[in-house]
């Protein structure tokens, strides 16, 4: 049964001859290059060999994340939780085409910080039992008291 909002797939004939139209047609520049007294285009230069830049470094540095994690769950107070996406749209504000790329590097942080024992990361309310593989929606809080999470 065919979807009526689907168009219908082309069959291997149709490939075949679309292909076929195609082969026998030429271009602008060669359709230029063939008329008679025309230029052959100019060849592209090479550019000058320079030395390497120095890697331009994009968002926010780890340690705003991390300073941004950490003054937020102060700021929740002890046995609240803060989202990543609080996080990143600390940092970079409401619109999502800023603050979404800065979803991977606040969770990059957040399992250093957790390694570390500053937060927990939660999943369903409970602590993550292997940081390095977790998956899913997560929130951050500061550890509980009395227990060493590494």
């Amino acid at each position: 049964m065919t979807n009526p909002k689907k168009p219908p797939r082309k069959t291997a004939i149709a490939r075949a001859a679309a292909a076929k139209a195609l082969k026998g047609k030429k271009t602008a520049a060669k359709k230029a290059a063939e008329k008679p007294g025309a230029k052959a285009p100019p060849a592209p230069k090479a550019a000058a060999p320079q030395p390497p830049a120095a890697p331009v470094r994009k968002g926010p540095s780890e340690d705003l994340i991390a300073e941004t994690i950490l003054r937020l769950l102060a700021e929740r107070g002890p046995g609240k939780t803060v989202c990543p996406s609080e996080v990143a749209r600390d940092i970079g504000g409401s619109q999502p085409e800023v603050w979404s790329p800065m979803m991977q590097p606040v969770r990059r942080i957040a399992v250093r910080m957790t390694k570390a024992g500053q937060i927990a990361i939660l999943r369903k309310g409970k602590p993550v039992e292997d940081v390095d593989d977790f998956r899913g929606i997560y929130r951050l809080a500061l550890p509980a008291a009395g227990s060493e999470e590494a």
